[in-house]
């Protein structure tokens, strides 16, 4: 098997095995045996970390969910929409949620692990975050509120997103029955407008 067949193998044994035993329980040996490896120490050989390979699965992932971001921001921003808190929580969420409902993946599971330990938390600077970066910034812009209070609300936003998204995923695959995204990203569209527009209470 090639360098890059193996290095994939490890990055989904790595996505799987990170989403159900934890990033801190698992260990790169584990993962490495995980993707059918003799040499049981492939996965530091080809990554070096942990959190090389966290970086790794990051990459794998965002590299379609950036593209389809990208083009539904392209889209708003030719049709005048990027003032739109709607428009910029759909192109936040649908695309993630469109991945996760198509197959049978661990990402959002692996997110929700990696969320859950303060350190391992991402500052969306690696390229294929791109996307979210701008996608961030156009849903701050489309809130007056208070800086602390908008902090507040987008940690809020970024739990809620995540949490739900991994609950869908264990649930299993389930296409929506038309074009477009599922039904439970539409409701959690709804549920983060309804939060991020809250009235501010002293």
């Amino acid at each position: 098997m090639n360098d890059r067949k193996t290095r994939e193998r490890l990055i989904l044994a790595g996505e799987r095995v990170f989403a159900e035993r934890g990033i801190n329980a698992a260990s790169l040996r584990e993962i490495g045996v995980a993707a059918g490896q003799r040499n049981v120490a492939a996965a530091q050989y080809h990554f070096g970390t942990k959190e090389a390979l966290i970086a790794a699965i990051f990459d794998y992932r965002m590299t379609e969910i950036n593209a389809r971001r990208l083009e539904m921001l392209a889209r708003a921003q030719a049709e005048g929409r990027t003032g739109d808190l709607r428009s910029m929580l759909e192109a936040y969420v649908f695309p993630l949620a469109e991945s996760i409902a198509a197959g049978d993946k661990h990402y959002g599971r692996f997110m929700a692990q990696l969320y859950a330990i303060p350190r391992y938390r991402s500052t969306f600077d690696w390229e294929n975050a791109e996307s979210l970066r701008l996608v961030w910034k156009g849903i701050a812009r489309c809130l007056a509120l208070p800086r602390p209070v908008l902090t507040t609300r987008m940690r809020m936003l970024t739990h809620i997103s995540v949490h739900t998204m991994a609950d869908q995923e264990a649930a299993g695959p389930r296409r929506a029955a038309g074009p477009g995204p599922p039904e439970w990203a539409v409701d959690l569209v709804d549920a983060a407008e309804g939060l991020l527009t809250a009235p501010v209470r002293r």
